[in-house]
């Protein structure tokens, strides 16, 4: 497929935006799709070949690599491909209609062989464990704290899996009854008329959820919901080397899953508080230091403050100009993942007195007469 025109296969234009091209193939599934041509064998390609411009056009890199080379991936178009919706593959080239129009907002039809067809949409099993929803939380932290890592305790309020009712959600000793709204079957039905002719539309009975039954009395401590709502205390390790925006992810301290189901993860959000004394820019520190005009002239030796403690001595040579910077290997900031630390880049500052002392004055005469005689002798 490397050779075809995508574009001109959507019939959209080469600067068409993303919603152009939705919009798009949205139109041509309508149009083209095999349920609705059942007597045209060439249906099944035509539409194929619709899916896979679709699949490489609403791509944002696959159509950046598309425009650029002509083809996506080692292979063409058709390399590493994958498809959000269920198409192709078996059962002669198959195409789920009702999955596409779902996903565009549509819901779904029922596209049979017959006019009046059964559409089900109640396979999902609501009693199998169901994973527990992710929780994201705010850190702040300070710049050291991030640099060098740290371990800090959290409260988390998270969902816990009800004690009384062990998560079922039924009072215990009282057991269940069959559901009224849908008779025990888990399912409710409905006729839907469209354009396509009359369709029995059956969908998840909401009282029950698809069970079939109800608690003949629902629990009083978690109101039927099998789980209750605590706050706790969780230790978070925070790596060597983050900065603001960035996610810890704590495994299996999110909410409770439901009917055994493993618990969600715990998402911490860093923020990191701007330290006074040093300023980060990727793996690299930066710190001010202040000294006088007589020691950039002459020279001297400073203690640089390291964030993680202690000091570092360099030495400040003679004629030192303002804004002249100094490497300390090793004793930057660190990247998430990485051991290697970037550097502290020293960076010199020199004071120029706005109040001189009467003594400061005099010296500072002899001086410029110093430096005008040696003006008139050049």
């Amino acid at each position: 497929m490397a050779n075809k025109d995508y574009y001109e296969i959507l019939g959209v234009p080469r600067d068409a935006s993303p919603d152009d091209i939705k919009k798009r193939y949205r139109e041509l599934v309508m149009k083209y799709h095999p349920d609705l041509h059942k007597n045209d064998p060439e249906a099944a390609k035509r539409m194929a070949e619709i899916n896979e411009a679709y699949e490489v056009l609403s791509n944002p890199e696959k159509r950046a690599q598309y425009d650029r080379f002509g083809a996506v991936g080692g292979q063409g178009a058709n390399a590493g491909r994958e498809y959000d919706f269920n198409f192709g593959g078996g059962m002669g080239d198959f195409f789920d209609l009702d999955e596409i129009l779902r996903n565009f907002g549509f819901g779904g039809f029922g596209f049979t062989e017959n006019r009046r067809a059964y559409h089900d949409t109640s396979n999902r099993d609501t009693n199998k464990p169901t994973r527990g929803e992710d929780i994201e939380v705010p850190l702040t932290i300070t710049l050291k704290e991030a640099i060098l890592g740290t371990t800090k305790e959290i409260s988390v309020t998270r969902k816990e899996v009800c004690p009384h009712c062990k998560g079922t959600g039924v009072e215990p000793g009282s057991g269940y009854i069959t559901c009224p709204t849908c008779g025990g079957t888990g399912v409710v039905r409905r006729v839907q008329r469209s354009v396509f002719g009359e369709f029995v539309v059956q969908t998840t009975c909401p009282t029950c959820h698809g069970t079939g039954k109800i608690p003949k009395e629902k629990c009083h401590v978690c109101g039927g919901t099998g789980v209750v709502t605590e706050t706790k205390v969780v230790e978070v390790k925070i790596p060597p080397g983050v900065d603001t925006g960035v996610r810890v992810r704590i495994k299996g301290q999110g909410n409770a899953g439901l009917h055994g189901g493993p618990r969600g993860d715990l998402y911490v959000r860093i923020t990191v508080i701007p330290d006074p004394s040093y300023k980060r820019e990727g793996d690299k520190l930066y710190y001010t230091a202040h000294i006088t005009f007589p020691e950039a002239v002459l020279g001297t030796t400073i203690k640089v403050p390291l964030i993680e403690g202690g000091f570092e001595t360099i030495r400040i040579p003679p004629g030192t100009q303002n804004d002249a910077e100094f490497v300390i290997k090793g004793k930057g900031a660190r990247v998430v993942g990485s051991r290697r630390r970037g550097d502290l880049i020293v960076k010199v500052k020199v004071n120029i007195p706005t109040n001189p002392t009467p003594e400061e004055v005099l010296l500072i005469e002899k001086l410029k007469e110093i430096y005008d005689s040696k003006k008139k002798g050049m």
